[in-house]
């Protein structure tokens, strides 16, 4: 299993602060769709860190020196808490919204997150360029989009041998039949899917693992257009 260096005794007051900004900050910028401070926690930050119980790590993994990507960080779940728990990685936190990024950046100079950077741009922009593409031990997306779509922006940020790790609901099953061709042309194969039991949330969840094994053509990813074109047309 891949630990990923959680200290909760050495982590609680950050994560109370980040839950406390989020709480007071929802309302106005709509950074989660939950009400409520208990709900909040409980559907997004213990969402968020099952991770740390159900992804196998391999090579260069088995350190806690990782190099991790946000795709589509949105409210920052889960990079922030991942970066909060974990102060040896590096957390990169993309988004395509600067008004996103501004709260982002408010956040890591807020809690001192020295670990953490944050980038606004587009994944299928980023990842061309030489200092993001296939550097990263493990990327990861949460409620971003369907899994053919995110493995043609994802796969290219992963090293290989690194991982892409998608949050997914109950669909997995039906998207990830519909992204085989997909995932096997970036070069990755599926490793597992991890059903999670949240604690207090009687919803089903399940991370998606894939483990990057070959590298990606440097056509991909394409124009977002193109993707979403192509994506309707399977």
């Amino acid at each position: 299993m891949l630990s990923l260096g959680l200290r909760p005794e050495q982590s609680l007051d950050k994560i109370v602060r980040f839950l406390d900004i989020i709480h007071t900050r929802n309302n106005k910028f709509n950074l989660v769709g939950t009400a409520g401070k208990e709900q909040i926690f409980i559907r997004h930050f213990l969402d968020c860190l099952s991770i740390y119980n159900y992804i196998p790590g391999t090579g260069s993994m088995k350190n806690n020196r990782l190099k991790i990507i946000d795709v589509g960080s949105g409210a920052g779940l889960p990079g922030v808490l991942i970066g909060i728990i974990n102060k040896e990685s590096e957390i990169t936190l993309l988004d395509s919204r600067r008004k996103t990024t501004n709260f982002l950046d408010h956040i890591v100079d807020e809690l001192s997150l020295e670990n953490i950077r944050v980038i606004c741009g587009r994944a299928e922009q980023l990842s061309h360029i030489g200092d993001y593409r296939e550097v990263f031990d493990i990327v990861i997306a949460r409620a971003v989009a369907r899994v053919n779509i995110l493995c043609e922006l994802l796969l290219p940020f992963c090293k290989i041998g690194g991982k892409a790790v998608m949050y997914k609901s109950r669909k997995i099953r039906e998207e990830l039949k519909e992204a085989e061709r997909v995932i096997t042309i970036m070069g990755a194969e599926v490793e597992e899917v991890c059903e999670v039991k949240i604690p207090y949330l009687n919803e089903y969840r399940a991370l998606l693992v894939l483990n990057k094994s070959r590298q990606t053509e440097y056509k991909y990813p394409r124009k977002y257009a193109r993707i979403i074109k192509m994506s309707v047309a399977q």
